[in-house]
Parts: structure tokens; sequence; C-alpha cells
């Protein structure tokens, strides 16, 4: 089995945990939406690949946007078009698709593209630039893409957050993380998937020959990925206040090695 279908089979059968994970994970998903929000034009025709289940694509359909969603997993794909249904929206196409080839969409079409899944799940620098330069090509000039990555030090922050006791039989895996920047699916494990990870640090030189001029580069947990969960118990003033502050301070060094997730908006030059 390829590192995609690997990829594939494991969002299949996790697609609604995955749904669910941006309910447990709303600091990323509060964060992520509070810079899309502020650099997305209105009515923005927009790209998501590697959507998953869809929660990014349906929410800003519900904000007037006209999304086209695709995700390598059929299942995903199925779930967000029955989200779609039950929540009367209308998304402007949901269907399978490789972020790695967009060459049924022309030049310059989205004012738009969203790939905040595909890049962590792909081990080969090859696949990661091909990625991204499709996504470059098939935005407007002017047009805006997000793209998503995982910190190495996320399996720390991780661990921290769930089960700090378990850390001897957890050490390697962190260790995995951190040093090699990569994770091998093992055949007797569910645990994640292939994937790559990246110092924070390294993000924006990754984009220096993209054509993309930097906009923001964040922690989309800012510095509190360890506290993700126990903030999610507050009340609801108490914990907007605490995604307020999140965004205010989720471009600082701090928020960066404090994320599990990074994510880099740029700008497609003319």
């Amino acid at each position: 089995m390829s590192e995609v279908d690997r990829v594939r089979d494991f969002y299949d059968r996790t697609v609604e945990d995955e749904w669910l994970r941006l309910e447990r994970n709303w600091l990323e998903f509060g964060v992520t939406k509070a810079f899309l929000n502020r650099f997305l034009p209105p009515s923005a025709s927009i790209l998501d690949i590697g959507s998953g289940p869809g929660r990014y694509a349906l929410d800003l359909t519900a904000a007037g946007h006209a999304v086209d969603l695709r995700d390598l997993s059929e299942q995903n794909v199925a779930f967000a078009k029955k989200e779609a249904q039950r929540r009367d929206l209308r998304l402007n196409s949901a269907r399978p698709g490789d972020a790695r080839d967009l060459s049924d969409l022309p030049n310059d079409s989205y004012d738009a593209v969203l790939a905040l899944g595909p890049l962590y799940h792909l081990t080969s620098e090859d696949d990661r630039r091909r990625v991204i330069s499709e996504a470059v090509r098939v935005m407007k000039p002017g047009g805006i893409g997000a793209f998503a990555f995982i910190s190495r030090f996320a399996a720390a922050h991780y661990q921290l957050k769930t089960d700090p006791a378990t850390i001897e039989t957890r050490r390697a895996v962190i260790d995995e993380f951190l040093y090699e920047g990569r994770h091998r699916l093992a055949p007797e494990t569910d645990f994640f998937v292939d994937a790559h990870f990246v110092d924070p640090s390294s993000v924006a030189a990754t984009f220096g020959d993209t054509g993309l001029e930097q906009r923001a580069l964040f922690g989309a947990e800012s510095m509190m990925a360890q506290s993700e969960w126990r903030l999610a118990a507050l009340p609801a003033a108490a914990r907007q206040q605490w995604l307020d502050f999140a965004v205010s301070v989720a471009e600082t060094p701090a928020a960066l090695y404090g994320s599990e997730h990074v994510v880099f908006i740029g700008e497609k030059q003319d």
C-alpha cells in the first residue's frame, strides 16, 4: 500500500473522529478561522484541498463564500455532503481529489486556496512542493493561500495534554517527531499515519520561491496547545477571552513553538 493509500485508508476509517477533533481542538479551529477571515475577500471563490470532513469548508460556505471541497477520502467527501445538506448549505462542489494534481482546474481560478492538511501527510519534499505549486497555479493574482504544517514539538505537546504519565512508553515516538521530522505508520497501531513535521522556524523559507508573499505565519493553538482542552471547560465568555488572546499573540515566537500546528498565509504576486 502506498503512502497516499495509507493516508486515504486512515481518514476513511476516522471520519467522525476527525469531524469532532476540531471541536476538541477549538483553539486550532478558532485561531485559524480568525486569520482566514482577516485575509479573505467578501464572497470569495475558495478551493479547500485536503478538506477532511469539511469543517472549514462548511463554515466558510455559511459565511457567504463559494467553496469547492476536495479530499483523498471518499468517506470524508460523503460526510461533508451530508452535513451540508443537514445544515441547508450548498457547497459549490465536493469530490475526491489529490492535492498534488489539480490539472483539471485552470490557472488563476480562485480567490483563495486552503491546504490545511495535505502538506503534513506527504513525506516527500517533491510531493509537498507539487501541492504548493498546484495551489499557487490555480490562485488568481492577489489571491490568498493558507498552508498548515505540524510542528516537530507536537507530539510532546500532545503527550503533556493527554497522558503525561505514560512518557516512558511514548518517548520513542516523541523523539521520532522531534529529531527525525517524520512518522511511519506501524501495521499494529492506529496511532496517526505517515506524516512530516517541521521546525516552525523553517516554514517561511519553504515559500521563498513559490510566488507567494508572506502575509501571516502563526501558531494555530497560539502558545496554549497544552492547555487547550482544559480551557474548553470554561464558561463561554472566558473561553472567548482566551481565544481573543490566542489570536492576538499567535504570530509570536512563543506561539509558533507553543502550537501543534503552524499555518502560513501568503498572497500570490502578479
